[in-house]
């Protein structure tokens, strides 16, 4: 009984990623998230070459 719930659970899942993923990326805005991202490796590795600057 459990596996027919799991199977239609999971059967939902894959309907609404495939028919919603557009909308689902605009909801969770995953290009602010990447940005974010991008902007800490940038300031990482401008922290290091200071770090290594000092150092030197």
């Amino acid at each position: 009984m459990f596996k027919i719930f799991a199977l239609f659970f999971i059967a939902i899942g894959i309907y609404l990623g495939l028919n919603y993923s557009d909308e689902i990326e605009d909801i969770m805005d995953i290009d602010a998230f990447e940005r974010v991202q991008e902007r800490a490796e940038d300031g990482k590795d401008a922290l290091m070459d200071t770090i290594d600057e000092i150092k030197g």
